[in-house]
Protein backbone atom coordinates (compact mmCIF):
# COMPACT_ATOMS: atom_id res chain seq x y z
CA UNK A 1 0.00 0.00 0.00
CA UNK A 2 1.32 3.42 -0.80
CA UNK A 3 0.90 6.25 1.82
CA UNK A 4 -0.81 9.77 1.08
CA UNK A 5 1.53 12.83 1.78
CA UNK A 6 -0.28 15.77 1.87
CA UNK A 7 2.25 18.45 3.14
CA UNK A 8 5.88 18.61 1.60
CA UNK A 9 8.65 21.18 3.63
CA UNK A 10 10.56 22.89 1.08
CA UNK A 11 13.93 24.32 1.67
CA UNK A 12 15.83 26.26 -0.12
CA UNK A 13 19.64 26.52 0.04
CA UNK A 14 22.08 29.44 -0.77
CA UNK A 15 24.81 27.05 -1.93
CA UNK A 16 26.13 23.27 -2.28
CA UNK A 17 28.49 24.04 0.97
CA UNK A 18 24.71 24.55 2.52
CA UNK A 19 23.04 21.15 1.59
CA UNK A 20 22.57 17.48 2.48
CA UNK A 21 25.86 15.84 1.53
CA UNK A 22 24.39 12.58 0.60
CA UNK A 23 27.76 10.60 -0.37
CA UNK A 24 29.35 11.86 3.06
CA UNK A 25 26.45 11.58 5.18
CA UNK A 26 26.57 14.89 6.85
CA UNK A 27 24.41 18.23 7.06
CA UNK A 28 21.47 16.82 7.18
CA UNK A 29 22.55 13.62 4.32
CA UNK A 30 22.36 11.02 7.11
CA UNK A 31 20.78 7.86 6.14
CA UNK A 32 19.66 8.27 2.68
CA UNK A 33 20.61 6.18 -0.32
CA UNK A 34 20.92 7.47 -3.70
CA UNK A 35 18.80 6.13 -6.74
CA UNK A 36 18.48 6.89 -10.33
CA UNK A 37 15.52 7.79 -12.19
CA UNK A 38 14.10 5.43 -14.44
CA UNK A 39 10.91 7.02 -15.82
CA UNK A 40 8.51 9.43 -14.87
CA UNK A 41 4.98 9.02 -16.08
CA UNK A 42 2.22 11.37 -15.99
CA UNK A 43 -1.57 9.80 -15.26
CA UNK A 44 -4.02 12.40 -16.41
CA UNK A 45 -6.90 12.65 -14.12
CA UNK A 46 -4.79 10.50 -11.46
CA UNK A 47 -6.15 11.58 -8.03
CA UNK A 48 -9.66 11.47 -7.11
CA UNK A 49 -10.71 15.34 -7.55
CA UNK A 50 -9.31 14.62 -11.67
CA UNK A 51 -5.72 16.44 -11.44
CA UNK A 52 -2.90 14.40 -13.06
CA UNK A 53 -0.03 12.64 -11.00
CA UNK A 54 3.00 12.02 -11.99
CA UNK A 55 4.82 7.99 -10.83
CA UNK A 56 8.89 8.83 -10.50
CA UNK A 57 10.20 5.30 -10.84
CA UNK A 58 13.73 4.85 -9.31
CA UNK A 59 16.37 1.85 -8.69
CA UNK A 60 19.63 1.71 -6.43
CA UNK A 61 22.82 0.28 -7.26
CA UNK A 62 21.38 -3.31 -5.77
CA UNK A 63 18.67 -3.39 -8.58
CA UNK A 64 15.76 -2.29 -5.82
CA UNK A 65 13.10 -0.50 -6.89
CA UNK A 66 10.70 2.30 -5.68
CA UNK A 67 7.86 4.56 -6.91
CA UNK A 68 7.24 8.41 -5.42
CA UNK A 69 4.19 9.15 -6.62
CA UNK A 70 3.03 13.49 -6.58
CA UNK A 71 0.92 15.73 -8.25
CA UNK A 72 1.78 17.43 -11.31
CA UNK A 73 0.17 20.62 -8.98
CA UNK A 74 3.03 20.20 -6.48
CA UNK A 75 5.94 19.40 -9.34
CA UNK A 76 5.09 22.97 -10.61
CA UNK A 77 5.07 25.24 -7.21
CA UNK A 78 8.23 23.13 -7.13
CA UNK A 79 9.43 24.42 -10.48
CA UNK A 80 8.63 27.89 -9.72
CA UNK A 81 10.96 27.59 -6.68
CA UNK A 82 13.95 27.25 -8.97
CA UNK A 83 14.55 31.41 -9.42
CA UNK A 84 13.43 31.85 -5.39
CA UNK A 85 15.53 33.52 -2.96
CA UNK A 86 16.20 31.38 -0.17
CA UNK A 87 14.39 32.15 3.12
CA UNK A 88 11.41 33.32 1.16
CA UNK A 89 9.36 30.63 1.34
CA UNK A 90 7.84 29.60 4.87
Amino acid sequence: MLNRMNMLTIEIKNSPSDAPDYAQGTRGGEGFKGAKILKAIVVRKGTEEGNDTVDLQFEDDSGQKFVAMTTGKLLQQLAGTLNVKPGTIN
